[in-house]
């Protein structure tokens, strides 16, 4: 069913979307309403505080702890609140806590405290705390809580607060609930370090500090990703409702991220059974139906999920369809209409040991008509066709091991998976491209202590690149594997190192069957020192081997020769920084670095064998403010990339980087207290850049795109959830500073969607 075959029915699929939703909407709607009915548990707060006590609650004290274990913070808590806190050891083991500063009263610093934990708190007669879980929680009904809004403190890394993660980006489930994100734009909302240039996500592609994500190590479930087929196209097809969380490394990356995180490395997390499931049931499921006035697009989800004894299982479905949307300017730009279909199966088993097994199969397909280069709406000199009907689709599939609750010298991570990416894009003839990676690591924890962990492993990547032509098929295929150690260690109180070594040995084999083996070790260091309770200063380098790199699918010509060999790649990364937190403000500020040489740069007419050196630098600074029910947070970047030594353009960076310049991001939110209302908003915004002109281009425009959101929870009906966007509010006419040939006077490049609104009901039972 590809290419000619394919077409997108244009009428009665929004009325079918359209009553398949609403039956899903009233068919959950009364599950609830009978769930309630026959006595199923209600959420409560009941509070069991004497007088006494509420006094105590009431009166401001100081309080100074800083980020670190749970454990150790307790202690502090409970001698700077003159109250007793006792917690079981195998709950707050290895938590961390982002700590908590200033004049407060006694439950706002713990929840403070607790935030991002998943923890709670219960206060006993005599006044005691106890801290239990958020299930534990909910079901004695003496858990007590006030609203506060969660900013971004839930981690599911088990190595959060070591040395090299120092400069790591994190999205977690509460960002992701927030954020409400229809794509991986809207996923690093927020952080101007992060972009993503496409519109629509067949072509969407995501730089860190101003690196293309081909240039990192990148992973779904653990899963290496080889997505590099076609440059008119994405290289990561993500659709983000099926994320729980994700974190980026930039620049310098731990040993343990694996082979070839020449700029960092990307780390992407499905959702589980038990980030939907509520505590105390053993099934459950959700319906979400949205439509955006823009291009007038039906998106509907529908979950169901369980768990019974050790066993678990999840499947989750989503689709979306619409028409092309209009700009800023009111037009029309072809070649954006949405038509998505994604699905994610997943099953466990965890044992009451802890042993936990897991498999987990991913499908994300774009299949509709694009730009005739997906990238661009219109290359102005060239007489071809509008739209092509374009078809991509990405798997992943993956088997997980590991032991929850493991410490000591013993603690294991295994990884068993499989991805593929396919795309069916017929420019020149029905040819057809795939990549795909068999991979694998077996790993360990050596943790000495709460405070200090060597992680030891070996792993192995098969990835091969191939076209199927109709005259000729072409493939390019690399072996390799890897052994590394990675130290994460802290000597004294203030101070945290983390340094690790790598080796790898790999095979690459040409089109024409040219076997070319190398080997290389790549080492990094990272060092983190709170200077006092508020500022903490951070530096990190790494000196990564990368191996040779597999062709775009799209330009391997079967007349390439290999005789000149094709030269390893090798990447430098330096980070340097400091961030202070202090009674709810943060500041950041950051440098950064990244070399490249040989990074392999392909053609059709050019052969397999040329090699360019590049280079990105430039600085990040962020600031923030967290009231307890809300935050406000801006990031500005400023990059530059050079090309062999000179200035660059969008072209001559494709699969190395982006002229990216001046970058702004805000986002803000806050909980109205008491009606269950969240309000919020981000802006994203670019200076004009004139990089692009010393390059020999034109300058890139500057815009600035504001959007507001409110979600309301209804107190009478727990399981809604209801939304409302306003997108593009004023309107602007502007393509994302990411997108391809804005540098170009022969290049019509993808505007982004003027004004929009986005409607949004989510019902959970």
């Amino acid at each position: 069913m590809m290419g000619v075959q394919l077409s997108v029915v244009k009428g009665n699929w929004r009325n079918r979307l359209a009553v398949t939703t609403a039956l899903s909407m009233l068919a959950l709607q009364g599950m609830a309403t009978e769930a309630k009915a026959s006595g199923l548990p209600a959420t409560e707060k009941n509070q069991e505080i004497s007088n006494q006590e509420i006094a105590q609650a009431d009166a401001i004290r100081s309080f100074d702890i800083e980020r670190q274990l749970l454990a150790d913070a307790l202690a502090m808590f409970g001698q700077q609140a003159g109250v007793q806190v006792s917690a079981n050891g195998d709950l707050v083991r290895g938590v961390q806590t982002p700590g908590v500063s200033g004049d407060l009263r006694t439950e706002d610093a713990l929840q403070r405290l607790l935030a991002g934990t998943g923890l709670s708190y219960r206060i006993g007669s005599n006044g005691a705390i106890t801290i239990v879980s958020t299930a534990q929680g909910d079901a004695d009904g003496t858990t007590s809580l006030s609203p506060i809004l969660v900013e971004a403190n839930t981690h599911t890394d088990d190595h959060i607060g070591a040395a090299d993660r120092a400069q790591s980006i994190y999205v977690t489930p509460e960002d992701f609930e927030r954020r409400n994100p229809q794509d991986v734009k809207d996923v690093f909302a927020g952080q101007s370090a992060v972009s993503v240039g496409g519109s629509v996500p067949l072509n969407q592609k995501l730089y860190v500090n101003a690196i293309e994500e081909t240039n990192l190590a990148i992973s779904i479930d653990g899963a290496r990703q080889n997505n590099k087929v076609f440059h008119h196209s994405g290289t990561n097809l993500i659709d983000p409702s099926l994320l729980k969380a994700a974190r980026v490394d930039p620049g310098v990356a731990p040993a343990d991220a694996g082979p070839a995180a020449l700029g960092g490395a990307i780390v992407y997390e499905t959702v589980d059974v038990a980030d939907v499931l509520e505590p105390g049931r053993s099934l459950g499921g959700f319906a979400k139906a949205s439509y955006d006035t823009n291009g007038e697009t039906f998106t509907n989800d529908l979950a169901s999920y369980g768990r019974a004894g050790g066993f678990e299982l999840l499947g989750y479905f989503k689709w979306a369809k619409g028409d092309d949307y209009e700009a800023g300017n009111g037009d029309q730009v072809p070649g954006t209409e949405a038509d998505m279909r994604s699905g994610l199966i997943k099953s466990a088993y965890e044992a009451q040991s802890g042993h936990r097994f897991e498999f987990s199969g991913e499908q994300v397909r774009d299949r509709a008509r694009r730009p005739y280069r997906a990238n661009m709406t219109d290359l102005t000199n060239r007489n071809q066709p509008d739209e092509l009907g374009y078809d991509m689709r990405r798997r992943n599939f993956t088997f997980n091991y590991g032991q929850n609750g493991a410490d000591g010298l013993w603690d294991p991570k295994a990884v068993l998976a499989y991805s593929e990416t396919y795309l069916y894009a017929p420019l020149t003839e029905q040819g057809r491209g795939t990549t795909s990676s068999f991979s694998g690591k077996f790993e360990n924890d050596f943790n000495l202590s709460e405070r200090d962990t060597i992680t030891a492993g070996v792993d192995f990547y098969h990835d091969t690149a191939e076209y199927d032509g109709p005259t000729s098929d072409r493939e390019e295929e690399a072996t390799n594997f890897g052994g590394y150690a990675q130290a994460r260690l802290q000597p004294l109180d203030p101070l945290r190192l983390s340094f690790g070594l790598r080796g790898d040995s790999q095979k690459f084999v040409g089109l024409d069957g040219t076997e070319i083996e190398n080997e290389g070790l790549s080492g990094n260091v990272a060092a983190a020192v709170d200077v006092t309770e508020f500022l903490t200063i951070n530096a990190g380098y790494s000196n990564v081997w990368g191996g040779i790199a597999l062709a775009e699918n799209y330009v391997m010509n079967p007349a390439w020769d290999y005789s000149k060999g094709v030269k390893p790649v090798r990447a430098e990364n330096y980070t340097t920084g400091f961030e202070v937190q202090h009674e709810g403000f943060s500041f950041n500020a950051g440098i950064f670095r990244s070399t490249f040489d040989n990074a392999r740069d392909p053609g059709w007419s050019t052969g397999p064998s040329v090699v360019v050196d590049f280079e990105t630098r430039g600085y990040n600074l962020g600031a923030g403010y967290n009231w307890g029910p809300g935050f406000a947070r801006v990031t500005y970047t400023d990059s530059e990339i050079t090309l062999n030594g000179s200035p660059a353009d969008s072209d001559g960076t494709q699969y190395l980087g982006a002229p990216l310049g001046r970058v702004i991001a805000l986002e803000a939110a806050h909980m109205i207290e008491g009606i269950n209302l969240t309000i919020g908003g981000t802006i994203d915004a670019a200076l004009k850049n004139t990089d692009t002109a010393d390059a020999g281009g034109t300058a890139q425009e500057a815009y600035e795109v504001v959007g507001l959101y409110a979600e309301y929870k209804p107190e009478a009906a727990d399981y809604l959830t209801l939304r409302i966007e306003a997108n593009n509010i004023f309107d602007e006419e502007y393509a994302d500073r990411g997108s391809y040939g804005q540098d170009f006077t022969n290049v019509v490049p993808l505007y982004e969607p003027g004004r929009s609104f986005l409607l949004m009901a989510k019902a959970q039972f």
